[in-house]
């Protein structure tokens, strides 16, 4: 039973998916990012995501990084081993960062 859910291609995506959503969820609450200072933060994972994605591409092309199909939906940016996942995922890893610097901005505040 477990196995057929995790084994699923879109386990893989609902669980990045609602994890942001999660992450959006505390922002809000604690008014860390977004809904601190939306301009900025939309500036800051932006630029992040962009290198991050460009070194993505450049592992791709190397051969160094691949993509295992059966945990991917199968939407692709140009070639199979860089799936939509890969950008909520590095969306995921920006906004969590930038979470945990603003958690700690408004600590060492206090």
């Amino acid at each position: 039973m477990i196995q057929e859910i995790v084994y699923n291609n879109n386990f893989y995506i609902s669980v990045l998916v609602l994890s942001i959503v999660g992450m959006l969820l505390a922002d809000w609450k604690y008014q860390l990012a977004f809904w601190f200072d939306w301009k900025s933060s939309i500036k800051s994972i932006g630029a992040v995501m962009a290198l991050l994605l460009i070194f993505d591409i450049i592992g791709v092309f190397q051969n160094i990084f691949t993509t295992n199909q059966k945990y991917v939906i199968g939407i692709y940016f140009g070639t199979p081993n860089l799936p939509i996942e890969e950008l909520f995922f590095l969306f995921m890893l920006c906004y969590v960062t930038l979470l945990v610097f603003r958690v700690l901005l408004k600590r060492s505040h206090v």
